[in-house]
Order: structure tokens, then sequence, then C-alpha cells
């Protein structure tokens, strides 16, 4: 029942289906035509690229979603106890609820794939109108908290290059509502995703009915206006948008550790200790200088495939390493969802009032419960001793 699909699967990510390809070989009279993920030239086998694909479905994908919803609701608990009018408090606090939702939105995806496993005909309908018509908000989404990691990079390099202003950079209030616009803006951008694509029924020559797949909307392939604008969208929110922010945090970042490190060396040599206050901003933006760091690595895959993939031409879904390029991408699709799910260990281990506050809600659950259990006990023995009087 459970097994690779002999079908191209890739959860979360649309590759159009591609055409055949023509291979020349020196050794061979004439020419070959191949399906590119049966191209003999290829590094790696179509069957390997399946391997991948269920092994990252069946482990890797829903480990990182159990992880990360669970934690991300921790850190949402613990930065709303620490204080939503604290710009950076709530800022961490919306980045860990985008996360979560990220996340949680997800699993449809997952399901969908399991369930092509289970039922390949109704699964196989199931699975492609989720992965053509779901997948604009997931997108969205994941922009959404890439964007609000520029926030934080950004917010962290200005109180850094200017700390004498650092508190009146910007109020609580206008941080929410750029982070409500950045939310709202990455889901509007990816509003057409869906409808470029019809997902339709087609006659099947086997007993197993009729079966389904992607084709391209008519309007989207004839109307120019459309096609322009299709094209626009796609170089800036598939290209140009995660390029930028991989660049803009990449460059916060660096400003950022370069004028800590001078700050730091300079209270050396002068034998100043500093008041709590600076201590603690130092201490938040080491914390948040990691996070940036780790966003950043989670980039560095997806701009060396953009790289690769225009300086090799067989690095495509039309070329040679057609199944090479589709491992990379699930790679690539991969890391946010791990990045999603780590900024609580950062938190944890380079925050001593982020354990603290979760502490004492664990704490607190803990009392709370034992208050529960010792009322109970009381009362049980108050019964007890009314039952058995001496």
């Amino acid at each position: 029942m459970f097994g690779l699909d002999t079908q191209d699967a890739v959860t979360d990510v649309t590759i159009v289906p591609s055409a055949k390809v023509t291979v020349h070989d020196p050794a061979k009279d004439g020419a070959e035509t191949f399906i590119p993920w049966d191209n003999p030239q290829g590094i790696m086998t179509y069957k390997q690229y399946l391997s991948v694909v269920f092994y990252y479905n069946i482990i890797l994908k829903p480990l990182v979603v159990v992880v990360g919803v669970s934690t991300n609701v921790v850190n949402c608990l613990v930065f709303r106890r620490q204080g939503l009018r604290d710009r950076m408090n709530l800022c961490l606090f919306v980045h860990s609820l985008v996360d979560m939702t990220f996340l949680t939105y997800s699993i449809a995806f997952t399901v969908s794939y399991f369930y092509r496993l289970v039922d390949a005909v109704v699964g196989e309908e199931y699975y492609l109108k989720t992965l053509y018509y779901a997948q604009g908000a997931l997108f969205g989404l994941r922009e959404a908290s890439a964007g609000i990691s520029v926030v934080i990079a950004v917010e962290r390099c200005l109180c850094v290059v200017f700390p004498l202003r650092a508190s009146t950079l910007m109020h609580w209030r206008t941080m929410g509502m750029l982070l409500a616009a950045i939310v709202v803006l990455m889901q509007a951008a990816f509003i057409t995703t869906p409808l470029k694509y019809s997902v339709v029924s087609i006659a099947s020559n086997t007993s197993a009915g009729a079966r389904w797949q992607p084709v391209p909307d008519g309007r989207w392939q004839t109307d120019r206006t459309l096609q322009t604008y299709s094209v626009a969208e796609d170089a800036l929110m598939q290209i140009v948008v995660p390029i930028g922010t991989f660049i803009i945090v990449s460059l916060c970042t660096t400003v950022t550790v370069l004028r800590l490190q001078a700050a730091m060396s300079w209270r050396e040599k002068t034998s100043s200790s500093g008041s709590d206050a600076q201590v603690r901003q130092v201490a938040l933006t080491r914390m948040l200088v990691l996070v940036s760091g780790v966003f950043i690595a989670s980039k560095v895959p997806f701009v060396v495939m953009i790289l690769a993939r225009n300086i090799v031409s067989d690095f495509s879904t039309t070329g040679r390493y057609y199944n090479l390029y589709m491992t990379t991408f699930i790679l690539v699709y991969y890391l946010p969802y791990a990045n999603s799910a780590v900024n609580f260990f950062v938190y944890v281990s380079r925050s001593a009032r982020f354990r603290q506050d979760l502490r004492a809600i664990m704490c607190g659950a803990s009392t709370s419960t034992r208050q529960a259990v010792s009322h109970l006990s009381a009362a049980t023995s108050c019964d007890t001793l009314a039952s058995h009087p001496s």
C-alpha cells in the first residue's frame, strides 16, 4: 500500500511536466530521445530522486513540523508574557506566530501525499488540487517570515549604528502596522498563483478510471497582458525578493557584528562595564544576530541553486541533471521549514530572560496543577474524616 510513487511527486513544489529531450551520444550513431528524468547521462536516477521525496515526506518534514509548531507556540507564550508593547518582543511574537501558521498550513501538503500513496485514484485528485490551488498561501507565509527576518536584522543594525536613538527609532504600534503590512502584502503577492493552472480530469484506458493532471489556464496562455504580468511576478517573487532579503539580512548582520565587536573592544580598553540596560541590549543583539545567521544559512542553498541554474543549462527541468535539480529543489524548500522550527533553541540557549519566563510559565502551570490536586486531596480528606468520625 505504501511505497514510492512512479510519477513525479514533490509536495509543496509545483514543477510543470517537461517535454522530451534529444540526447546525442558520440558512441552511438544518431540520437535518442528521453524524458528528462529518464536521461541516462544524469548524475542521479529517477528512483533515487523518488526515494528522497518519500523520506522527505515520511520523516524529515513531519519531524520538523511537530517540533516547529510546538516550539513556536511556546515562543508566542513567552513573548506575550514579556510584553508586546516592546517593539522587538512584538516582532518576535509575530515572527513565531507566522512560522507556526506556515508549518501548520504545510501539513495539508503532507496529508495529500499520504492520501495519494493510500489511494492512487482519489488521492491523485486531492494531491494535485492541494498542490496547485493551495501553495500560493504557503509561499506567502514563507516570504512573510523572511520579511520579518529582514525587519529584525535592520532594527538591530540601526540600534547598533545609532545607539543613542535606539529607543526612539520606531514606536511599537508602528512596528505592529509594519508587520501586518508584510503579512498582507506577501499573501497578495501570490494571490494569482492558483489561477495559472487548472487540475482537470482526463480519460484513462486503464481500469483505474479517470486520471488528473494540471493544465495551464487558457487566459494566462493567450492574454499578452497576463503573460507579461506572470513573467514579472515570477521574476519578482521567486528571484528578486528572496535574493533581496538574503542580501539585506546578510549586510545588516555583518554591519551589526562589526559595530558590536568594535563597541566591545572599546569597552574593554576603557575598562567600562556598562549599565545593566546596555548589557541586556548587547545580549539581545547577539541572540538576534544568531537568529539572522540561521536565516542566512537557510537561504544560501537557494542562492547557489539560482546561480547554478543560470550557469549550467542541464541543471533544470529539461536538462540531463533533472533528478539532481529536483532533489536540490526539495532541500531548498525544506530549509525554510527547518529555519521556522529552530529559533526556539536559539532563544533558550542565548537569552537568560527567555529561560526565566519559560520557567515561570512552566512553573505556573505546574503550580496550578498542584493546587488543583491539593484542593482535591483536601476535599477527599475532609469527606473521609466526616464518614469516619473518631
